[in-house]
């Protein structure tokens, strides 16, 4: 355990040893606002700083969450971290990282208030805003035990995979698919979901069928005519209403709670298959900097970790999170492979074909 220095205890008159200072400043946090379960001092981490911190974003009152989370996994996520933190409200936007990102672009060109923290999946984007030093490091207890190899540049996190999936109306399709290859039979023409270019995950999504299905598929798939949706949570929704049958691109958390609510709609995870890697960080342009910190190290936490992946929907990069899918078991996009002008020059190429 690192402690640097006893400022805290020493300017109240009281001098502590390193072995408990931690804990006294830990007692010390206004009980509203408690600290994680997991809150264990770790490389880099202050416990007079992050008290600071907590205190700061207790004082700025809410803290306003971006994400390209599918409801049912934002809610279970936001709604652990009212608990943790009650007295910080959250204000959340929630929609795929191609509605979301032209606004924070926006914010942060002009200068205006807005986003403090994004999940999302534009990797590429959040790394040079890392170099440019406009995303703020964690600086909590959820740094001891993150794995190094899902955080970039010290501040952005890859935070959680997903697999894509293919879901169907259990009512209307009497024979489950198999794979990729059987969205071209013919009773799903005119009656299959698939979605627009809503983020680079799609394209990313797009590109890797028509290389491992076969290059004839994608012009085989266009010719089934299927119906275009911005992103998984609509198709979810359009098959379990019977708009469409059979859902060529989705996502489990956008599924199971509509199967949990009763709905006549399963899901197959083709294999192979690809998958997306969600990512997280907090912008340095915040107006409310210590509640942004603080939700960045609630993303970081087992706590965070769990009301995120716990519903076996999700895999978590945190080991031993209960109910979490195996991160190994996921293949997600490669972001590196899809720079704006290779993504550009493909959303020519799909939106001729598809339009």
């Amino acid at each position: 355990m690192r402690i640097h220095g006893h400022a805290a205890a020493e300017g109240m008159g009281i001098i502590l040893r390193p072995v408990v200072l931690a804990a006294w400043l830990l007692a010390w946090l206004p009980a509203s606002i408690p600290a994680p379960a997991s809150a264990q001092t770790g490389p880099g981490y202050q416990v007079a700083e992050w008290a600071r911190i907590v205190a700061g974003a207790r004082k700025e009152g809410k803290v306003t969450f971006y994400t390209s989370q599918p409801p049912g996994a934002q809610t279970r996520f936001v709604d652990g971290f009212r608990k943790l933190y009650p007295e910080i409200a959250v204000e959340v936007s929630r929609g795929a990282s191609a509605q979301l990102f032209p606004r924070v672009q926006q914010e942060l060109a002009s200068g205006a208030d807005g986003g403090d923290v994004w999940i999302n999946t534009e990797l590429l984007w959040l790394i040079d805003r890392a170099k440019e030093g406009r995303l703020l490091k964690p600086a909590g207890p959820a740094t001891a035990g993150w794995p190094a190899q899902f955080m970039v540049q010290g501040t952005v996190l890859l935070a959680g995979r997903e697999p894509f999936i293919i879901s169907y109306n259990k009512t209307l399709v009497p024979n489950p698919l198999k794979g990729y290859a059987d969205l071209l039979r013919p009773e799903f023409r005119g009656r299959m979901g698939s979605s627009e270019l809503a983020a680079t995950t799609v394209i990313a999504f797009y590109d890797w069928l028509e290389k491992t299905q076969g290059g004839d598929y994608l012009e085989r798939f266009r010719a089934q005519n299927p119906k275009l949706y911005l992103g998984g949570v609509p198709i979810a929704q359009a098959v379990a209403a019977g708009e469409v049958i059979v859902g060529a691109f989705g996502q489990p958390t956008a599924t199971k709670p509509l199967m949990e609510k009763g709905a006549p709609i399963d899901y197959i995870v083709p294999s192979p298959g690809l998958g997306v890697e969600y990512i997280a960080a907090a912008f340095a342009w915040s107006r409310r900097p210590n509640a942004a910190l603080v939700m960045l190290d609630f993303i970081m936490s087992p706590e965070g970790q769990a009301a995120w992946h716990g519903a076996g929907e999700t895999a978590s990069p945190r080991p031993g999170i209960a109910g979490s899918l195996p991160i190994a078991s996921i293949t997600p996009w490669n972001p590196h492979d899809y720079p704006t002008e290779v993504a550009n020059n493909y959303r020519e190429r799909w939106t001729r074909l598809f339009k």
